[in-house]
């Protein structure tokens, strides 16, 4: 077995040296991990996707994670996500980060007030059409008799311009159209006299027969008969006499 040759002193020098490097390397990495216990790499995580979850389960998610959660201040309306929850994040979901980096999140602050439309003279599908697209719901529909037309909106519970949040109710109040009039009995009476009345009661004149007879000028017939009840503005048929011709 062939002896070892002595080192010289060139590489004797060479190997304390490389010990001392070794050495204040390990003792480097232990006083590292006495310090600071925590692994000096640290694990990127995606983050989660949180928008649409109630904040308190948006941050138990991301703090589960090991990311510090902040919430902007103010909050933003929404018009689908109730008051609470969390509408954005930043960064966005599936973003790599280290632990420990921060995640911002945006609550909302539910949705914006509804003012009522102005939907008088309206008819009463329209104006429910008109409510639901903004956000309120038809109540109670109440009619009332007026000039209007059946079915015609005549106003809201509340007027319109008043502030409501999402959701809230509006009542309709609705013409049943105008009210029956009885018809008066107008035989007998001057034609200008019975046109009078008819107009004082909020009835009009519709054809007029002239026909041969006594008393010029007279009603002799009327059509629909007197005590019958009419729609205002419905039209009643005279008959009047005129003078017999030479």
């Amino acid at each position: 077995m062939a002896a070892r040759k002595p080192l010289t002193v060139k590489a004797r020098r060479r190997l304390i040296v490389t010990g001392i490097l070794v050495a204040a390397a390990a003792a480097g990495y232990l006083a590292s991990l006495a310090l600071y216990p925590a692994p000096l790499i640290s694990r990127n995580q995606r983050v989660r996707q949180v928008i649409g979850l109630p904040l308190e389960e948006a941050e138990r998610e991301l703090t589960a994670q090991g990311f510090r959660v902040k919430v902007a201040s103010g909050g933003e309306q929404d018009p689908t996500l109730p008051e609470g929850y969390v509408t954005w994040q930043e960064p966005v979901s599936r973003i790599a980060l280290p632990e420990g980096s921060q995640v911002e999140l945006t609550v909302s602050s539910g949705a914006a007030p509804v003012t009522v439309p102005d939907v008088v003279q309206f008819d009463t599908t329209d104006a429910r059409r008109v409510l639901g697209a903004v956000g309120l719901v038809v109540g109670t529909v109440d009619s009332l008799i007026g000039s209007a037309d059946p079915g015609v909106i005549l106003g809201t519970r509340p007027a319109a311009g008043v502030t409501l949040g999402p959701g809230a109710t509006v009542d309709l109040i609705v013409s049943r159209g105008p009210a029956a009039i009885r018809i008066p009995n107008l035989v007998g009476m001057p034609e200008a006299a019975g046109r009078a009345q008819l107009e004082a009661l909020g009835l009009r004149v519709g054809r007029v027969r002239k026909v041969t007879g006594r008393s010029p000028g007279t009603i002799v017939g009327q059509t629909p008969r007197a005590g019958v009840q009419a729609a205002r503005g419905s039209r009643i048929d005279l008959t009047v006499s005129e003078a017999r011709r030479p």
